[in-house]
């Protein structure tokens, strides 16, 4: 186990790091003040040491200073709420290993900490690392794939000390979300959907097998190099282009991660899936390379395990986690009035502007008086010349317009109303919220959304408006009707958290397995 001696005389700070440190199994050692540091140099030896400046009855780098030669093989963190040029200059003449100007955040100390001790593992451990999971999203026309894998991956971090998660990502718009401590991203060049199973380059000018030529090189790259555990696929079981394939088909034993397959509840027409995933092999490799399948939603809501014949390709295989979105945390709303607050979301934006343009309009035929105050959210990937359009519209009739956002549940929990499209990220944040909700589905090219839409009207879950229907004057007249309320009782939410603790499992065993291959390599 991990010692870290912890040289700290503010009593809350000192018990948040040690809970934060011990989280991650480390054993912390907690010295007082200047003369408990000294006793404790004295008594023991430890992996690291983290040590303030101001210590009431000592000054913290005289203190490291003193112990000479005992830390020459120590790394050392100052911490101090006085930074100054003086302080940092002497810091660097101990030397030390980093120094953090308070307040810090405690995930970025431990994460730190991690880094500096990654090679003080206890057994099973492989030095100078910790368990890994690569986390792949083709992301070619929205952004839920990545969202999902995100979602997942912050869960995960907080669940297993020591990992590292890394995303590849399709996006056009790279990482979009905020940085978290063991979780980094690989930007693949983007990729651009013509129509079912067709791709062109999203931006290079290139032709579709060079570009995919290129990404197998840097997936296949990532893998030799990061050597990860646990593979977890969105959506694509063999990638996009068949691109996972080189890593996916690799020989048991031969750096072949586990492989996960992570789907969303609806994909498309059940027939039409079952009936290309024979035809392209798709379903062989589900059955011949993965060793589980996760359907992030309930099964109570679709059946996806039946609808698209995973429980025959992976029997005892499949689970349900339940949806994958931020934590609910719904408020009540006025019943029987007309929303005070709309939140028009365009998820990531590529094909949206349609919706946005008849949710202005659709304001601007309702009074003034009478209207309901509205934001839009554009996305990140609505071609710019769009976008202003949008950002021109919204300003003339008073509306807040913005291109995205880090977090949508923030404003859907100031929202009576959700204007959406039916993409699985904005639908589940709002039900999850018991936000009511209008959809109108995209038209193509696949049908989920159409799906979706249906079977959220049948379970009196969403008001539902196709786009052949769309206009300003049937959007105006459903957005003020009283909405229904949203009950969502039977449906769990908790599913990023959930998905985390089944890959966690898996990560688990694996560490086993690495128990039994160092004691076999010990042993011969």
């Amino acid at each position: 186990m991990t010692r870290i001696l912890l040289s700290e005389d503010e009593p809350v700070l000192a018990r948040n790091i040690v809970r934060s440190l011990e989280s991650c199994a480390m054993h912390v050692t907690h010295a007082a003040s200047a003369k408990a540091t000294e006793t404790a140099l004295n008594a023991g030896s430890f992996d690291l040491v983290l040590a303030d400046i101001s210590l009431g009855d000592g000054d913290g780098i005289e203190v490291i200073s003193a112990a000479g030669g005992r830390l020459d093989q120590t790394p050392v963190v100052v911490m101090t709420g006085e930074d100054s040029l003086d302080n940092r200059g002497r810091a660097e003449r101990i030397p030390v290993a980093a120094f953090l100007a308070k307040p810090f955040a405690l995930s970025r100390l431990k994460e730190l900490v991690t880094a500096l001790t990654a090679d003080k593992g206890g057994p099973g451990q492989r030095r100078g690392r910790g368990p890994s999971v690569v986390m792949y999203s083709h992301d070619t026309i929205g952004l839920g794939h990545m969202r999902r894998n995100a979602s997942i991956a912050r869960e995960l971090v907080a669940l297993v000390p020591g990992l590292s998660v890394l995303m590849l990502i399709g996006c056009p718009s790279g990482m979009i979300f905020d940085p978290h401590p063991g979780i980094d991203y690989v930007k693949l060049p983007s990729l651009a959907k013509l129509g079912r199973g067709a791709f062109q380059s999203g931006a290079l000018r290139l032709d579709a097998a060079t570009l995919r030529q290129m990404r197998s090189r840097i997936i296949e790259g990532v893998f030799e190099a990061f050597r990860p555990d646990l593979l977890l696929v969105d959506h694509e079981p063999g990638g996009v282009l068949d691109e996972l394939l080189p890593v996916l088909e690799r020989r048991p034993g031969r750096n072949r991660p586990r492989a996960i397959l992570g789907l969303r509840d609806i994909l498309d027409d059940p027939d039409r899936v079952r009936t290309a995933w024979a035809a392209n092999g798709t379903a062989n490799v589900i059955a011949g390379c993965y060793d589980q399948v996760l359907i992030y939603g309930n099964e109570r809501f679709y059946p996806s395990d039946t609808a698209y014949g995973l429980a025959s390709m992976l029997p005892g295989g499949v689970g349900y986690t339940g949806i994958v979105t931020t934590t609910a945390r719904a408020r009540i709303r006025p019943k029987g009035k007309p929303p005070r607050s709309v939140l028009v979301s365009g998820g990531g934006g590529r094909d949206a502007y349609p919706l946005i343009d008849a949710a202005l309009s659709a304001l601007a035929t309702i009074p003034r008086r009478k209207r309901p105050t509205m934001t839009v959210v554009t996305g990140p990937l609505m071609d710019e010349e769009l976008r202003i359009a949008a950002s021109v519209r919204a300003a003339q009739l008073g509306v807040v317009c913005l291109d995205r956002v880090p977090d949508l549940g923030a404003l859907l929990d100031d929202a009576d109303l959700l204007i959406t499209m039916t993409g699985y990220n904005s639908i589940n944040e709002a039900l999850a919220q018991g936000c009511p909700i209008i959809t109108v589905p995209r038209l193509g090219p696949s049908a989920e959304q159409r799906i979706r839409a249906e079977t959220l009207a049948a379970r009196g879950l969403a008001r539902h408006l196709c786009r052949e229907a769309l206009s300003a004057e049937a959007l105006a007249h459903m957005m003020m009707a009283p909405p229904p309320e949203v009950r969502t009782g039977s449906l769990c939410f908790d599913g990023a958290r959930r998905a985390a603790g089944v890959i966690a499992d898996h990560l688990a065993q694996c560490q086993s397995l690495h128990v039994e291959e160092a004691a076999h390599a010990a042993f011969h």
